[in-house]
């Protein structure tokens, strides 16, 4: 019998068990179920100890070309375990790094814990990770140690239960960081010299935004975020009612950011354009708002992108006290000017904000805290 023929004889049996195991389990034990669990993760900790070793032999077996992946007609061993197992490639380039680390054994006890089956590959791709980033500034004996003590606790024991891949890498960053100190003092100076944020319009007029930020300032943004992505906020959705949230969590943290940006441009510490703090412009030619008022589709354009806008979602903007709307004719010429700074006193704002909760504008339920105090009712 050839090695394909015996593993696709041992796939086809194991099905047979497992299907049989599944049917049982609706009408097993307690006791039972906790054997079929330990069972279960046992064999799928062992099908991705298989896998690990398969990149292994992929990578580094003989070959008639560079490679066996090549000779099996594919550009690398990545690529190979991305169309044959379906990985992503981030998973396909961690299960060539597990292979490599099977065949080299920088991390010994962490390898001979791979080809036991006794942790899994994420809970392995964490530790080798983490490893290979912090490798060059410790020495061996550190890294002996960290690499028997990352292994048991992914593995567990009687009494305790393994770590999640998450409690892993937090683990083994603090154990990098106790040791060596001034190592996490030269990393935060790194990170400040690369944060960087950048954004750009997008075919549609949307915007996209990306930011590197290091770790303290990271973390107060995430902070403010999931505070408000939470299944409950101080403020709902500006066209929503508080019990009947329909956003989802990342639409919330646009939101939120949004909101974030709209603030800031209004403080007073804010940088200025011209001698103003930074304000958006909305156009709306006079034939628009003709059209608006007819109940037929109408157009604005907002400065910096030049990108067009319904008339209606201008109204809901220009409620924010930093948008400016600026009403042109047909030529251009602006008829009127918006104003783009606050008339009243924040004392008198927060009375106002007691007195009358919502935005007075026709289909508009915003707080009255993000809008201007000509508009509350």
């Amino acid at each position: 019998m050839s090695t394909a023929t015996a593993i696709q004889q041992l796939t086809a049996e194991a099905a047979a068990v497992f299907d049989a195991a599944f049917a049982d389990f609706t009408s097993c034990s307690t006791g039972e179920r906790f054997a079929t669990l330990d069972a279960m993760t046992a064999f799928a900790l062992q099908h991705q100890a298989h896998l690990a070793r398969f990149a292994q032999v992929l990578e580094h077996a003989d070959s008639t070309l560079s490679s066996v992946a090549k000779d099996l007609q594919y550009s690398s061993t990545a690529n190979l375990l991305q169309h044959e197992v379906g990985f992503a490639k981030g998973q396909a380039d961690s299960y060539v790094r597990l292979g490599k680390l099977l065949q080299h054994r920088e991390y010994p006890v962490l390898a001979a814990a791979i080809e036991a089956g006794s942790i899994s590959s994420t809970q392995a791709i964490i530790i080798v990770r983490e490893f290979d980033r912090q490798r060059d500034c410790f020495d061996a004996e550190f890294l002996a140690m960290a690499d028997r003590s990352a292994v048991a606790f992914a593995e567990g024991s009687d009494s305790s239960q393994p770590w999640s891949p998450e409690d892993l890498r937090d683990s083994i960053r603090g154990w990098f960081a106790e040791h060596d100190p001034e190592q996490v003092e030269l990393q935060a100076a790194q990170q400040q010299a690369r944060r960087e944020c950048t954004a750009w319009v997008q075919d549609d007029g949307m915007v996209s935004l990306r930011a590197l930020l290091p770790a303290p300032e990271g973390a107060a943004v995430l902070q403010f975020l999931d505070a408000n992505a939470a299944p409950r906020t101080r403020l709902s959705a500006p066209d929503g009612d508080p019990d009947i949230e329909m956003r989802t969590r990342t639409q919330k943290m646009a939101d939120a950011l949004v909101r974030a940006f709209t603030t800031a441009a209004k403080s007073k510490d804010s940088s200025t354009q011209g001698g103003c703090a930074p304000t958006l412009l909305v156009t709306v030619p006079m034939r628009e708002i003709t059209k608006y008022a007819d109940g037929t589709p109408a157009l604005a354009r907002v400065s910096r992108t030049q990108e067009f806008i319904p008339v209606a979602e201008a109204a809901r903007v220009i409620c924010d006290g930093a948008v400016q709307a600026a009403i042109t004719d047909d030529n251009g010429n602006v008829l009127k000017l918006g104003r783009s700074q606050r008339l009243f006193s924040p004392t008198q704002r927060k009375a106002l904000n007691v007195a009358y909760p919502k935005c007075a504008t026709d289909g508009c339920t915003i707080p009255s805290v993000w809008t201007e105090v000509d508009l509350p009712r």
